[in-house]
């Protein structure tokens, strides 16, 4: 009971802390998607709406079936909006929520990867993390998306310490991934991370592979139903949406920045002759899909230079949110300089941790063909997928919580590194 009561009450002041500075700022900074932007906020605002009413996943700008995106979070957005009502409060309450669960499921990650006080340590910079915060206002898919995603890795890597219960385990696992898919189709690479991570646990091959067939039956399970729905209302079985095509085409193609930008260069368009709004849309993602391919596999030089160029776009800032949240408007916020001074904390604050993941993995290199091994596994994985696409910073978001471990016990190192000898010394006048 100490313990418990130990835990709770150290976590319990860390999620005050990131309560209080989501609160504050969704109470200066409240962007709303139906303010004339044109941006993915308000397409999920509009999608969302038609989920609360209980129509199902419409295009918001046609009314008509789509699978554009995937349907995770317009489907969570809009139970919340029938609950709650419609509103920038409502989103910004529900990704308030969402962090303080991210922040207790990496503070489960660290107890079972480190100790309590790197646990804490990683569960403070999560609460603290200005990038993080900023989002909290925005009606994206990332505060969800992260949840998710870091809590398909605690049950993950909760695993192999269980066994009564395993089976049922690993079903959550299959069940969370699940949804993470149906939120963001990049999360099906936690299939073949858990697999490497299982057999990183000291089990054999074959015992962590039929895990992963259990999770992988349970999250197809989960996926037919809406292929089902795709071909019925579009006439094609899309597994998730149909905006890979496009997002492989933009970071692909003659005239590719390697970035979002698609400079002087009109993209791919299925005719619209004959071809209901859900039929142009897969369509032309298959299009896009094929062009993008093609030039894949026929300029690989090309492809090297934009691969380095994509890698730097993902990581080269933590400020992205500020620019969502004014819709790349400079006059949203008080000044340009509170502006810049936002912008440097958020980035400062990365990079600082950055640097701190480092000097983690630095220190526990020893113990990298173990569980821990999962962290760097995971980060170089979902990087090397966004290769495939575009660069973009937005995109390193859901992996933060891998930094702030990393970097907490990177923290945790340095601290006691630098107390170590004022212990000795201490000692030594103890002596005397």
């Amino acid at each position: 009971m100490t313990r418990i009561r130990r835990h709770l009450s150290g976590l319990g002041l860390i999620l005050l802390t990131a309560l209080l500075l989501r609160l504050l700022w969704i109470s200066y900074v409240r962007p709303d998607p139906t303010d004339g932007r044109f941006d993915d906020t308000a397409w999920y605002r509009g999608s969302a709406h038609f989920f609360s009413i209980g129509e199902g996943y419409l295009n918001p700008y046609s009314g008509t079936p789509t699978a554009a995106w995937p349907p995770g979070y317009p489907a969570f957005l809009g139970t919340v909006f029938k609950i709650f009502g419609e509103g920038v409060w409502q989103t910004a309450s529900a990704n308030l929520a969402l962090s303080l669960l991210t922040v207790i499921v990496v503070y489960g990650i660290g107890l079972l990867l480190f100790d309590r006080r790197t646990a804490l340590v990683a569960a403070s910079a999560t609460a603290l993390w200005p990038g993080q915060i900023f989002f909290t206002s925005l009606t994206l898919s990332e505060p969800l998306f992260t949840f998710l995603f870091s809590l398909a890795i605690l049950l993950m890597l909760a695993v192999p310490r269980v066994r009564a219960w395993r089976g049922g385990l690993i079903i959550a696992f299959g069940v969370v991934t699940g949804v993470a898919v149906f939120t963001r189709g990049q999360a099906v690479l936690l299939i073949p991370v858990a697999v490497v991570a299982w057999g990183m646990c000291g089990y054999r091959w074959r015992p962590a592979v039929s895990w992963a067939i259990l999770a992988s039956t349970v999250l197809v399970i989960m996926l037919v139903p809406w292929a089902v729905r795709n071909q019925r209302e579009i006439g094609t079985p899309v597994i998730v949406a149909t905006n890979f095509g496009p997002n492989l085409w933009i970071g692909n193609h003659t005239g590719s920045t390697g970035r979002m930008n698609i400079p002087e260069v009109e993209p791919p368009q299925a005719s619209r002759a004959g071809l209901t709004q859900g039929e142009y849309e897969v369509k032309t993602s298959n299009l896009a899909l094929r062009k993008g391919l093609r030039y894949v596999f026929t300029h690989p030089t090309r492809e090297l230079e934009l691969a380095g160029i994509k890698i730097r776009a993902m990581y080269e800032a933590d400020s992205t949110a500020l620019d969502w949240n004014a819709a790349y408007h400079h006059d949203f916020y008080v000044s340009q300089s509170f502006e810049e001074s936002l912008r440097s904390l958020a980035n400062g604050f990365w990079f600082a941790m950055l640097i701190l993941s480092g000097a983690g993995i630095i220190a526990s290199r020893s113990r990298l063909n173990g569980p821990l091994g999962v962290l760097p596994i995971l980060v170089v994985t979902w990087t090397v997928f966004h290769l495939l696409f575009f660069g973009d910073s937005r995109f390193h978001y859901p992996i933060v919580f891998a930094f702030a471990l990393m970097g907490a016990r990177g923290l945790v190192v340095i601290f006691d590194a630098l107390r170590r000898p004022q212990t000795s010394l201490d000692k030594s006048y103890a002596a005397a």
